[in-house]
Order: C-alpha cells, then sequence, then structure tokens
C-alpha cells in the first residue's frame, strides 16, 4: 500500500500503512530538521497520545504543541479511515485495482487465513457468532444476537437486513449493537448519535456495502424519509439549487449509494409507520431474570472471573473481521420456495415475504463454504436455512403483523385478565396496573399510558378518549377472537431420524424430525407444549435463550389433531407452520 501525506498548520505527517489503521508515522515540523518517526495505530486514542507525547519528549522545542498535534493525528485517522472504507468496497466489487489503506483478506496458507476458515467452516456461524458476543460480555438474548450479526453482515451480501431495536432505557440496546459491530470489520462500520433532516443526502460517508449506526432515533427523527428511502431503494439522489463561487445559481446533484444496514435503536414501541414496514424488529428481553443474570455477569468480572484481556479481545474480533472479509458475492437460490405458502393478509407481507426470503439467502450466503451450489456456482439454500430464518426472525414478524409489542401484549393480556364487568362496561388504567401487578408485570406508567394508547388505536379496545386526571375509560372490543390466523407454512418433505442428541447438547431446527416446522402465528388459541417452545427457539436447552411465552408465538390448533400432533389425514402441525407427510 502506498503511503498518505497529510498536513495540518505547520505539520507534515507521512503515514505508511500496514494494516488497516496500524502502520509507521513519519513526523515533521516546516523550517525544522527534526524527524520524529513511530508505529501508531490511528484508531486508538492512547496510541496518539503516545505518539504526541514522545515526540515531545524527545525533539520538545519542535513539537511543543501536545493538542496541536493530537488535533492533527485526528484528522489524519479520519481520512486514513474513509480510504480504508472505499478501498474496502472496491475489493469487494472485485477491483483490485486499489492502493488505498484497506485491509485485504488474509492470504491461503497464513495463521490468519487458517483462523478466518475456521471460523467459516463452522456447522453454524451464526451460533458461533452468538457465542462470540457472549464470550466478548453480552448475556443472553441468543436470538437477538444472530439477528444482530446477521443483519450487519447483510449489505455486504447486497441482502440488506434493516433492523430496529426496541426496549426501554438501561436495557441494552447499544450494548447489543456494539458487540454485534465489533465482529465486523470497522472500515465497514458508521457509527451517528443522530442526523438532520438533509444531512443524509450530502453525507460524504461511502455507505456502500456498509453499516450506518444511529444510536438513537431521537437523534434523527427528522431524516426519517432519507432513511427509510435509502433502505428501500438503495441509493439517494437529491438535486439543489445552491449559490456557486462565482455567486451564479445553479442545481447540484448529490448521490449516496448502498446497500446500507441502517441500524436504529429507541425507547419508543413503534417507528414511523411508513418506516416500520421496512424493518426487522428487535425487541429485547425486560425481564426480572434476564436483569438479574446481567447484574451477575458484571459482578463476576468485576472480580475478575471470566474477565477477557483487550489483547484477547482483539485477537477474537480480529479474526471474525478476516472471516467476513473472506466472504465473497454470490448469488444465492432458494430451490423449495415454491413449496413456501404465505396467506393473503396482512398488507404489509408484501414487504415482510421477501424479507424473510432474504434472510434465509443470507444464512445460506454466511456458510457459503458449507452449501453445495449448482452447475451456475449459484449457492444452493437449504431447508435447515429456512427454519434457522423463521427461528431468528418468526417471533419478530409475528408481533409485526399483530401490530403489538411486548410490553402492549403484556398489557393487552392484563386488561383480559380484568373482570367481566370491567371489560364490558369500562376500565381505566388503574384497573390495569392492579392487575400487572398481581401477575408481577413491572411497566413503568408513561410506558402503559402509551400501550394503551395503541392498543385503542389498533382495534383491541375502545376509549372514550378522556383526558385530565381521571384518565380515558376503556372497553374491550373483542377482535382478538374475530381476528382470522395468519399462517406461513412449509409443505416439505420429512426426513426420518430418530437418532436422539446427546444429553445437554443443543438439537438444532434441521436435525430432528419437525424440523422444517416452526410457528409464525397471530391468533391466541391454546399455549405451546414444553417442547414446542424448544423447538421454536432453534435449539434444544441453552440457558442464556429468553423463553418463549404462549403470548410470543402461539399455536393454532385444529380438531382432529392426536396427542402427538398428527391428524389423521397424517398432517403435521406444529404452531402455524404445515407440512405433508410424503
Amino acid at each position: 500500500m502506498s503511503s498518505i501525506s497529510f498536513e495540518y498548520e505547520d505539520l507534515v505527517f507521512e503515514f505508511i500503512p500496514s494494516e488497516g489503521t496500524k502502520g509507521d508515522l513519519e513526523i515533521v515540523k516546516e523550517g525544522s530538521d527534526d524527524v520524529f518517526s513511530l508505529e501508531i495505530d490511528l484508531a486508538k486514542g492512547p496510541s496518539r497520545t503516545k505518539f504526541a507525547m514522545e515526540a515531545n519528549e524527545l525533539y520538545p522545542e519542535t513539537f511543543s504543541d501536545l493538542l496541536e498535534i493530537k488535533r492533527a493525528l485526528n484528522e489524519l485517522h479520519v481520512q486514513v479511515k474513509e480510504r480504508a472504507r472505499i478501498a474496502a468496497v472496491r475489493l469487494l466489487e472485485g477491483d483490485e485495482d486499489t492502493d488505498a489503506a484497506a485491509v485485504p483478506p488474509p492470504e491461503l496458507g497464513t495463521e490468519r487465513y487458517e483462523a478466518a476458515m475456521e471460523i467459516l467452516k463452522a456447522e453454524d456461524v451464526l451460533e458461533n457468532a452468538a457465542c462470540t458476543m457472549e464470550r466478548l460480555g453480552h448475556i443472553g438474548e441468543w436470538s437477538n444476537k444472530k439477528l444482530a450479526f446477521a443483519c450487519a453482515i447483510s449489505a455486504r451480501a447486497q441482502l440488506p437486513i434493516q433492523p430496529s431495536t426496541h426496549a426501554q432505557s438501561s436495557a441494552g440496546k447499544n450494548y447489543l449493537w456494539d458487540t454485534a459491530l465489533a465482529l465486523v470489520p470497522p472500515e465497514l462500520v458508521y457509527k451517528r448519535t443522530g442526523f438532520s433532516a438533509k444531512a443524509l443526502f450530502r453525507t460524504k460517508m461511502s455507505l456502500k456495502h456498509s453499516v450506518l449506526y444511529i444510536q438513537e432515533l431521537a437523534g434523527s427523527e427528522g431524516a426519517d424519509f432519507s432513511i427509510r428511502t435509502l433502505q428501500s431503494d438503495n441509493v439517494l439522489k437529491w438535486e439543489a439549487t445552491e449559490k456557486q463561487p462565482d455567486g451564479s445559481m445553479a442545481n447540484v446533484e448529490y448521490q449516496v449509494e448502498g446497500p446500507t444496514v441502517i441500524v436504529q435503536t429507541t425507547t419508543k414501541n413503534h417507528l414511523h409507520p411508513e418506516n416500520e414496514t421496512r424493518v426487522v424488529p428487535l425487541y429485547l428481553d425486560e425481564s426480572p431474570e434476564q436483569t438479574e443474570k446481567i447484574t451477575k455477569a458484571v459482578l463476576r468480572r468485576a472480580r475478575g472471573t471470566n474477565a477477557i484481556s483487550e489483547t484477547e479481545r482483539s485477537e477474537i474480533t480480529s479474526a471474525w473481521h478476516d472471516a467476513v472479509r473472506l466472504l465473497k458475492p454470490a448469488e444465492m437460490i432458494i430451490p423449495f420456495a415454491e413449496h413456501i405458502e404465505v396467506p393473503s393478509a396482512p398488507l404489509r407481507l408484501r414487504r415482510d415475504v421477501p424479507r424473510l426470503l432474504n434472510v434465509i439467502k443470507l444464512i445460506a450466503w454466511v456458510h457459503q463454504h458449507t452449501r453445495e451450489r449448482d452447475d451456475q456456482g449459484r449457492i444452493l439454500a437449504t431447508e435447515e436455512d429456512f427454519a434457522m430464518a423463521i427461528a431468528m426472525v418468526g417471533d419478530s414478524f409475528a408481533r409485526a403483523w399483530k401490530s403489538l409489542t411486548p410490553s402492549e401484549e403484556r398489557v393487552f393480556a392484563a386488561c383480559k385478565g380484568l373482570p367481566e364487568n370491567l371489560r364490558k362496561h369500562g376500565f381505566k388504567r388503574p384497573h390495569v396496573e392492579q392487575v400487572l401487578e398481581k401477575s408481577r408485570e413491572k411497566i413503568p406508567p408513561r410506558t402503559l399510558k402509551g400501550c394503551l394508547l395503541t392498543l385503542s388505536s389498533s382495534g383491541y379496545l375502545e376509549s372514550d378518549g378522556r383526558k385530565g386526571a381521571a384518565g380515558a375509560t376503556y372497553t374491550m372490543t373483542g377482535a382478538e377472537e374475530t381476528g382470522g390466523s395468519i399462517t406461513l407454512s412449509a409443505r416439505l418433505p420429512i426426513e426420518e431420524n430418530h437418532q436422539e442428541a446427546p444429553a445437554n447438547e443443543p438439537t438444532l431446527m434441521g436435525k430432528s424430525q419437525s424440523a422444517r416446522s416452526c410457528p409464525l402465528p397471530v391468533s391466541e388459541q391454546r399455549e405451546l407444549s414444553d417442547e414446542d417452545e424448544e423447538r421454536a427457539k432453534g435449539k434444544m436447552g441453552r440457558n442464556e435463550t429468553r423463553p418463549l411465552k404462549s403470548d410470543d408465538l402461539q399455536v393454532k390448533s385444529e380438531k382432529g389433531l392426536t396427542g402427538n400432533g398428527y391428524d389423521k389425514k397424517g398432517k403435521t402441525q406444529l404452531g402455524s407452520y404445515e407440512y405433508l407427510d410424503k
């Protein structure tokens, strides 16, 4: 890679990159013969501080202004990082004619290559990613771990899966994404606190195949239009009339290329309605059990148990960075796609079904070193990929179709638990609070108020709309009983497999007879059995996974089903996923 020259005030820098933001840096001052050189990692503040202090210590008269040197190093870091991003995109597109400071994929035969291939040749790469995130300090949320990492690298596969993460303050939204993005090459990640309405149109960031991480939705609500346009069209084009240097007015066109994955986190239950149909929502586990797990893990690390050093962390994340760099562009097909059956409502299925197919393709792409290809070199997705996709996004889709978040479902369940007289003739918020307290459900008053408002606007409750100290009065509409069932059926052949899984070993979906059977319903008719819950999670016996509840994934029952799940015609159902024995 060629060197990078940079001038700041009267300082001149020459940076020779060795790997990403690491390299040899030389500094001179105009009018002076003093030259200082040191190996540096521009991405790390302590390394920049060390460079400035040692230059000052060796040549105190020449490099006396430490603050000026630190500012210069910060500016140099921004330039080097931007060149690395551009180079990474060119490498991804097969353009080898680039001398920018990108980190190329490791070469065959090197230790870096072997470490990366060990990751990519695993039976379940996403499971390993979740395990790694656990090792880095993120506790629980197993399905969310997998989905977050899959979304983070989806733009590289030309299959951007757009996530939105919902939870109360302090629930760990940003910690989830900080941990997931730690496994993604840094040249592919942009992190911003917020955006103004037009900032994304005029950005200088190279967003192609990258991740744009917006930490809080509240800081970018004015940019809703540009965000959803980039999510849907993978490109932004903006024309504006601007004053030119000669004083004349002229039209200037701005263009931002994708595909880009835009990560958003929010304490709100819902996004803008137009944006909400473009994303896969992630709802964090806010239960007391999860809080207890997190606090215990924090205390263990404070004591030094299971603590991970910075060196070990760097080695782990570097291997994953190389693994992602080694993933090559490819076309994926789903041989069994025509066997996947979907309903005709709700309307948002027009976007959700293609999104589900993209998740299946993405899983196949991540496993490109262990998947078969056809005679055209296309990666063939497997039925196990289908099962993994449903285990990852099924819960999110089911809630999105019902237009209810987990907290709204809990509030609605509390409303149904009220005495019949109150349900028919009217109840107020304190009545719901009493039911929640009895069931030991903790929902903040502000969240409860918002949930009741959403339930009434969605048709689950009737509200007189009164405000003030007394508040609104609500009645049940019975919508949950009259609403139809939404199913996603996969009629696939069943492979007999009676081999039992070893004790205490996770049983992945795809290895059992019910591998292709997963629930994605919206109706509430009977509770999941313990075995159904384990199958729906995609694994057996993993303690870190949040237990599914009957409100999360409901099971559609039919008359004629026997106790083992088969009806008299040999038709099998688990939840709302169906397949026929053939």
